[in-house]
């Protein structure tokens, strides 16, 4: 595996991390969490620094949650479809011919 040095910023802060991942990604990553920061402070809210990363762990945790819970139910209608279909088909297997 490549590992790359990427450099980041965000809280008036500089950050230098050594990752597997793409780096595209993990810019993406950070610039998701500066988006949810920048939320927080417009919404008027006056918090340490570490109370408001706390806040966006925990609003990103939730979104993340949510969309492997979702992803879940769909997966799990779709099984259920599938199971009924191949009921479905065997219950014509068993038909006789005319």
């Amino acid at each position: 595996m490549t590992t790359h040095k990427v450099e980041l910023s965000f809280l008036s802060q500089k950050f230098s991390i050594v990752t597997d991942e793409n780096p595209e990604h993990v810019h993406l990553a950070a610039q998701k969490v500066q988006s949810h920061i920048d939320e927080l402070r417009e919404s008027g809210m006056v918090m340490s620094s570490d109370r408001l990363v706390a806040l966006v762990a925990l609003n990103l945790a939730g979104e993340l949650i949510k969309q492997e819970s979702s992803g879940q139910t769909n997966l799990e209608h779709v099984i259920n479809k599938l199971d009924s279909l191949v009921e479905q088909a065997n219950s014509l297997a068993k038909v006789p011919l005319r």
